[in-house]
């Protein structure tokens, strides 16, 4: 499967830990600027255009990191992120974090969103549009 979206991010020396390399916690701020390009892209899910008082909306459920590589000071990180699955309430994202220059694998990652209706504070099905608007998006079919 193909990442639709890509994320170049710098790392800075304050992302840095004692060690030398990235702090691990770093990672999900990476990760969460990733879906943030993502969801801009799709147009659907653009947080900059959604009022949290009366749209649908979505919640970070889960977050997963497994690190394969350090990544240092002044590194460029690219940041790859696709939906890999979508079930009844809820999606999950894959990423796959790379070191520019060299291509070396930092991190794999994977997150569930849950669709959330603020208002009530509760869970809410996908629509049937966004599933669509998704695999058109993707280019494939879940």
């Amino acid at each position: 499967m193909k990442f639709p979206v890509k994320k170049e991010i710098s790392v800075y020396f304050s992302d840095c830990d004692p060690m030398g390399h990235c702090n691990n916690a770093r990672f999900f701020t990476f990760m969460e600027q990733a879906r943030v390009e993502y969801y801009k892209k799709l147009k659907a899910l653009d947080l900059r255009v959604m009022n949290p008082k009366t749209a649908f909306g979505f919640i970070v459920a889960e977050a997963c990191c497994t690190f394969k590589s350090p990544a240092h000071v002044d590194e460029t990180l690219i940041v790859q992120i696709r939906i890999a699955e979508m079930r009844n309430r809820s999606f999950r994202m894959e990423y796959e974090i790379r070191e520019k220059k060299t291509r070396r694998l930092v991190a794999t990652a994977t997150t569930i969103q849950v669709m959330f209706n603020y208002r009530k504070e509760e869970s809410i099905p996908l629509s049937k549009k966004l599933r669509q608007q998704i695999e058109r998006f993707e280019k494939r079919k879940f």
